[in-house]
């Protein structure tokens, strides 16, 4: 046993080595039956009706559907009423069906060719999700089961489901995750193969990300689509993986259920124990090829021949409970038939079905915050005076008898001198948005490598005595009583699963502020299966909102090649919005609230600290919900020209797509030669530029604070003024990298009814 805890090696040998610990009772056992008929007869009923269809089924490993709803059943009885399940694509049909009781119709549906009748492109249906809640009859308690939605990557959903988990715990006061968990299925190879699973196993006990225990079951058939384990795996056990957080791992054949059972029983008495993580092994087989369209022999002959000689599960099961008298010939075939008429009268019902609803398939439903709100109306964003004074004296304080850091003191002195003076710098600009949402009532986490102090040394939210270990104050989470929590953490070295793990966070309330900083911007790119798959398509493939926020540090300072670009072109490369503007339709009005509505993700480069409050502040006071994708800035954290006045963030005020010249050229446009426009901290460089050469009089610059939706109107305003005069883009990219690319046919398309473009 590799456990090296003698209580935890203990309780697992009272567990196995008495005598008879798997035997059922009789009534255990028919409902065991009844389970392996509907996991196996589904997935032939499909075979049947949808013989060329690919649907990943569960043949040769059905006492899956059993091993969860066992797992359910237990975790219920000891307290669980959330289950968050993460999976692949095999045998999702099957769990949505049998476990989830999503309704049959509903699910035979998406074997039709017909249109969603809602918003969204949908997506395959082994890719879907659900949310469910209904009465576990085993345990007599209410349980709310979701299947996280996720796209055939495998494992990218495993960090997704534990912060979907943490969440739920979080806004219910659950420190101890004793009413939520995670069950995560995982196939064999990509349990071993995938870096995600470990990157997801090191939060397991990390204070801020613990979800204290998930249940682990995989689907080890001893195959990877045509790859034998040989050739797949380094170690001898595809579940070795689990022995890094030393969690036990239960190896069961499949061909025993009864034994499943017990250890699916054992996994929950363990995790509610121990709040660790257990993985339950299921060894199995494949009966058909990856797909039910795929030919196995070709690369497996000798596995398959014996395969197919092969009964399946409930024919041995069937055989084992007829010669021990637990049922008769005649009980057998009456459930038999009893579940193939049900799955003949949910087939009938799916005919008549004449067009299928996205919406049926939402893992994250968010009751009630949609109604009553105007989605193309955007709320200001500004805050009172007393509000903006009262946050920034608080953030700029520590408790007496606090052993500051001597360089922390002039700090903190700086911030309230900085608003004695009106002039704001990024840190206050930032902690203004976080703490006015605070205050409000809404939950504000941030999260990423070192963002309690910021990889620039600039935001120190979290302050440490100097001659007290662990002794912290973190100012924001004492601004007012009944104030929302702030949860400001240092995650581990880790891109992928912790991005994925906020995402999941912001999936459960959408009134909150979940935050994911980079430690600088081209980190992002080893999470670029989060973002790609599930951040910028989510909404169309899912129906799935999400406010999440990325700062991605980003500008060319002299730091390399590997600590200078976000890849902003690649961020503008998804955005869904179309580069042909319509110059018939009206612009003002709801213009802008409507292109927020249609994108897929805001990408914006801010330059002032007033305008990263309001574009933080907007994410949680819009009446929808929009990934936004943010450069944040580097030198300009402390850039003497890079502040904000008070009055800026005061109401009436309001994030700023686009930051006209306001300087002499805006005084006298008709003689201005040229307008330069930019985005982000080149504007500085620039001004600097401009001053240097004489031209204050003849060069704009007019700074577009949120490149995507691209700002047509204000756009078009600016253009407008400067009749005149040559329009520049200037960037400090190289021409294939940055945002021409995106901005070039967008300002082109909306120019050349003026007879003009941008060079």
């Amino acid at each position: 046993m590799h456990l090296n805890n003698l209580e935890q090696q203990d309780w697992i040998r009272r567990r196995f080595e008495a005598p008879r610990v798997t035997e059922l009772s009789h009534d255990q056992k028919k409902v065991l039956f009844k389970r392996l008929i509907r996991s196996t007869k589904f997935e032939e009923f499909l075979a049947k009706k949808w013989p060329s269809e690919k649907r990943f089924g569960l043949e040769g490993c059905e006492v899956l559907i059993p091993a969860i709803k066992q797992v359910i059943d237990s975790s219920s009885s000891l307290g669980v009423d959330s289950f968050v399940i993460g999976m692949p694509h095999r045998g999702r049909l099957n769990v949505l069906a049998n476990v989830c009781r999503q309704p049959l119709s509903t699910i035979l549906s998406q074997f039709s060719t017909l249109e969603p009748a809602d918003e969204g492109s949908g997506d395959v249906k082994y890719h879907l999700g659900v949310c469910i809640e209904r009465l576990n009859r085993q345990s007599q308690r209410q349980v709310k089961i979701a299947v996280v939605a996720n796209p055939s990557h495998l494992e990218a959903v495993d960090p997704i489901v534990m912060g979907k988990v943490r969440a739920e715990a979080f806004y219910a006061g659950d420190k101890k995750c004793d009413r939520a968990m995670a069950i995560l299925l995982h196939g064999d190879a990509a349990f071993a193969g995938q870096g995600v699973v470990m990157e997801t196993f090191n939060l397991d006990d990390l204070p801020t990300y613990t979800t204290h225990g998930a249940i682990h079951i995989v689907v080890n058939n001893q195959i990877g689509f045509t790859t034998d384990p040989r050739s797949s795996r380094s170690s001898p056990y595809c579940t070795d993986v689990g022995r890094v957080v030393g969690c036990p791992i239960f190896h069961v054949n499949v061909d025993d259920p009864e034994a499943v059972m017990h250890v699916c029983n054992v996994a929950s008495d363990w995790r509610k124990t121990f709040k660790k993580d257990v993985i339950i092994d299921l060894v199995c087989y494949r009966r058909h090829g990856h797909n039910e369209l795929d030919e196995p022999m070709f690369t497996q002959p000798l596995m398959y021949q014996r395969i197919k000689q092969t009964k399946t599960a409930l024919e041995k099961y069937q055989e084992k409970i007829l010669t021990e008298g637990v049922a008769t010939e005649q009980y057998v075939k009456e459930e038999l038939t009893k579940y193939g008429a049900i799955l003949e009268d949910a087939y009938e019902n799916a005919q008549k079905v004449t067009y299928v609803r996205n919406r049926d398939w939402l893992d994250s439903p968010w009751d009630d915050f949609f109604k009553k709100r105007d989605p193309l109306k955007i709320p200001s964003t500004g805050i009172e005076m007393d509000n903006t004074d009262q946050i920034i004296d608080k953030f700029s304080s520590y408790p007496e008898g606090f052993n500051l850091h001597k360089g922390l003191e002039r700090t903190l002195k700086g911030r309230k001198q900085m608003l004695k003076d009106n002039s704001l710098d990024w840190a206050c600009g930032e902690a203004l948005a976080f703490g006015s949402l605070l205050k409000e009532g809404n939950h504000v986490r941030l999260s990423g490598q070192d963002v309690e102090r910021g990889t620039f040394s600039h935001r120190h939210h979290v302050l440490h005595d100097q001659k007290v270990d662990q002794k912290i104050y973190n100012p924001l989470n004492d601004l007012m009583e009944g104030q929302a929590e702030y949860t400001v953490c240092n995650s581990s070295l880790s891109e992928y699963a912790v991005l994925g793990f906020e995402l999941g966070y912001s999936m459960v309330d959408p009134n909150s502020l979940v935050i994911w900083e980079a430690q600088f911007g081209d980190f992002s790119n080893t999470a670029q299966c989060v973002i790609d798959q599930f951040i910028s398509s989510g909404q169309s493939k899912w129906i799935r909102q999400s406010g999440l926020v990325m700062l991605l540090p980003h500008g060319y300072e002299g730091m390399g090649p590997e600590h200078s670009s976000a890849r902003p072109e690649r961020f503008l490369q998804m955005c869904n919005e179309d580069d042909e503007i319509n110059l018939e339709a009206t612009f003002g009005g709801t213009f802008e609230a409507q292109q927020l509505h249609d994108t897929n993700w805001i990408v914006a480069n801010c330059s002032t600290p007033a305008n990263i409050f309001h574009l933080l502040r907007r994410q949680v006071i819009m009446p929808f919900r929009k990934p936004a994708i943010v450069m944040s800035p580097k030198s300009l954290l402390r850039h003497p020209a890079a502040r904000s006045p008070v009055e800026d963030f005061l109401p009436g005020t309001g994030f700023r797509r686009v930051i006209f010249e306001q300087g002499e050229p805006s005084h006298d446009p008709v003689n201005v030669q040229r307008v330069i426009f930019c985005t982000g901290k080149v504007y500085y460089d620039l001004v600097s530029a401009r001053k240097h050469l004489g031209m204050e009089k003849l060069a704009a610059i007019c700074r577009i604070e949120q490149i995507s939706p691209f700002p047509y109107d204000l756009i078009q305003e600016e253009a407008r003024r400067y009749p005149g005069a040559q329009l520049v883009w200037a960037q400090e990219e190289h021409k294939n990298m940055g945002a021409w690319g995106f901005v070039q046919p967008r300002f082109n398309s909306l120019l050349k009814v003026d007879g003009r473009a941008i060079t």
